[in-house]
């Protein structure tokens, strides 16, 4: 990877922006791509680099997609592989230099952004076995952030006093697929409006440690103040796994080993991750790109070419022919014309 794929990728991190990094691993003459090529895609089908032209690129961006919403790598075989494996994805390479390519693509994500309410011991220990797992910690404590930074009091991470609305507005405006994870562990000061705010955050996993008595009259108020219902169940109070924690660092651990089930899982409160109109890390993506059903906001809009089966672009730049009041697509003129001298046997 070159230095300015480099600096791309290390930027995109810094934004909390997932991406997914296709490198070619083998060739065979005459592909234009080589190996070592490699591209940065984005969530949004955007591509960075050079990964090979036209034969290769839709595919690669549609999987790039669909290996981000499923958070596991991927191999692509355009031609077939050299040798058929089962960890292998055939694609079809229906250009006419029928050179042959593969492409790994590997999914990178943002560390988690974990947001701890509370000045409590378990907060504490939250906030601190939550950095050493990698997560990137915000405690709001509800004291002065500037003091207490100043001070070298309170636990680790960025310290930001309260939340708010702002809060709340700029958390849930985040890159789709940039983890949201929150724990209220107040001890029953105000964690109402701790989870209405991390709510309002689309917050992917919110735990509250509470009571269950305490946590059906919080369930109560938020349903009070309109709050879905289906997202108020989703809210983990007692929050974590029963493993019979006692102290608090014990207490913390079966929290975050929540959080752990919840990104293998890939189910949770907000939507960035789980629940997003888009489907995001639900596996609809791959499925939508596959059938046209939907394109990512920003990303090119594709179609299957009836004869060779490659996936193609759906913008003009390709042949294209009209079927039954149908705008039909096709990779290049050769397919284009088996397909108009007898249509009945591609439909």
């Amino acid at each position: 990877m070159d230095s300015d794929l480099l600096r791309l990728a290390a930027r995109l991190l810094d934004q909390e922006t997932p991406y997914a990094i296709a490198t070619v691993v083998r060739r065979e003459r005459p592909s234009s791509a080589a190996s070592g090529n490699t591209a940065v895609i984005t969530v949004d089908g955007t591509v960075h680099g050079w990964i090979g032209g036209s034969c290769t690129l839709p595919e690669v961006t549609r999987h790039a997609i669909a290996s981000l919403a499923e958070r596991q790598p991927r191999l692509l075989a355009f031609g077939g592989a050299a040798k058929p494996r089962s960890d292998v994805i055939s694609v079809p390479m229906s250009c006419g230099s029928e050179g042959k390519v593969e492409v790994h693509i590997n999914p990178v994500y943002p560390a988690p952004r974990l947001v701890v309410v509370g000045a409590s011991p378990i907060a504490d220990a939250v906030a601190r076995l939550g950095e050493a797992m990698g997560y990137r910690v915000v405690v709001a404590d509800g004291a002065d952030a500037a003091a207490a930074t100043e001070a070298g009091e309170g636990p680790v991470g960025e310290r930001v006093g309260i939340l708010d609305g702002q809060f709340a507005s700029g958390y849930a405006s985040r890159p789709r697929g940039a983890a949201l994870y929150a724990v209220v562990a107040t001890m029953g000061r105000g964690d109402e409006d701790a989870v209405e705010q991390l709510l309002a955050a689309r917050a992917d996993y919110l735990g509250v440690v509470v009571s269950p008595k305490r946590m059906g009259q919080v369930r109560e108020y938020l349903a009070a103040r309109g709050v879905c219902g289906s997202r108020i169940e989703k809210v983990r109070g007692p929050a974590g796994l029963d493993i019979g924690a006692v102290r608090p660092e014990e207490v913390a651990i079966s929290i975050l080993a929540e959080t752990v089930a919840l990104a293998r899982a890939g189910s949770g409160v907000g939507e960035s991750v789980a629940e997003g109109p888009d489907g995001w890390h639900s596996g609809a993506v791959e499925g939508a790109a596959a059938e046209g059903a939907a394109t990512p906001a920003g990303a090119t809009a594709t179609a299957t070419d009836p004869v060779c089966g490659m996936t193609v672009p759906a913008d003009g730049s390709r042949p294209s022919s009209t079927y039954q009041g149908q705008t039909v697509h096709f990779c290049c003129p050769g397919c284009r014309a088996r397909f108009e001298a007898d249509p009945a046997a591609y439909v």
